[in-house]
Formats: structure tokens, C-alpha cells, sequence
């Protein structure tokens, strides 16, 4: 059972971190970013991927 769970946590993941690809991609597109600007919003969202990895590692699925 354990191997069925980690399956679906590693799908989960790279779906996770696919979302937040493009929502940067969207908003590259759509916004005139200042560097600064530019570097918060990488900066965030890379955080927003480390908390939900691990979440994901940490945490037991329903």
C-alpha cells in the first residue's frame, strides 16, 4: 500500500509544481515586471513549492 501512496504523492508533485510553472509563465506574460518585482514573485513561489513538498512528504493521504 505504501508504494500505491508514494506513486500518487510523486503524480501529485509534479502536477503541483507544473500549476505553479505556469502560473509564473502566465504572469510573465501578462505583467510588466520590474526585476525586484520579478525576483518576489519567483522568490514566493518557490517558497509555495517547498512548503507543499513538504506537506506532501509529511503528511498521510486521505
Amino acid at each position: 500500500m505504501a508504494s500505491v501512496h508514494n506513486k500518487i504523492k510523486t503524480e501529485l508533485m509534479v502536477e503541483i509544481y507544473a500549476s505553479i510553472d505556469r502560473i509564473y509563465d502566465s504572469i510573465e506574460q501578462h505583467f510588466d515586471l520590474d526585476e525586484t518585482r520579478r525576483d518576489n514573485v519567483i522568490k514566493h513561489l518557490n517558497v509555495l513549492k517547498d512548503e507543499l513538498y513538504f506537506v506532501v512528504q509529511t503528511t498521510p493521504l486521505s
